[in-house]
């Protein structure tokens, strides 16, 4: 699925000229010019490439490819495929936090039973406290920042 989701990034931005895009550019692009996506759909794939690390956020709300878009083959005609289920493409912060702990070498279990006794000790919400695990093991978790932050000051949305 990774592979349709970076061969959706490279056709909007081939698209797109290659040029960094608004969400609002992407999302349009998606629905109109391409009519791969609803209005909805569209939106959840943008998310689901920013979680994923193809696309990036920059200044000003530009967002832009993370990988060169040349590089991405397909053929001229090539379309997602139908079954494809843009919801199913994005996981939850917990699930993905838990997810880069276990990339820097623990068990599941382990990583939870550490973010939960970090929180704990540290009085941390569960995001905070999984970064906290996660940077102390040497994964490098400043994809996250944000969206924790996000969660910390307005809770999960």
């Amino acid at each position: 699925m990774t592979d349709d989701l970076k061969r959706i990034v490279a056709s909007v931005f081939k698209l797109g000229k290659g040029t960094a895009l608004t969400r609002t550019e992407l999302v349009n692009l998606m629905i109109y010019n391409l009519r791969w996506f609803d209005p909805e759909e569209a939106k959840i794939v943008i998310q689901a490439g920013l979680q994923a690390g193809h696309l990036k956020m920059e200044g000003g709300g530009q967002i832009v490819p993370t990988f060169d878009i040349e590089d991405v083959e397909m053929d001229v005609d090539w379309e997602p495929p139908e079954n494809m289920d843009p919801v199913k493409m994005v996981k939850p912060l917990m699930e993905r936090l838990i997810l880069a702990v276990e990339d820097a070498g623990m068990e599941k279990k382990e990583a939870v039973r550490s973010i939960n006794r970090t929180a704990e000790e540290l009085n941390l919400l569960f995001p905070a406290a999984a970064i906290h695990v996660g940077l102390e093991k040497g994964a490098d978790m400043s994809r996250f920042f944000g969206e924790v932050e996000n969660f910390i000051l307005y809770g999960e949305r």
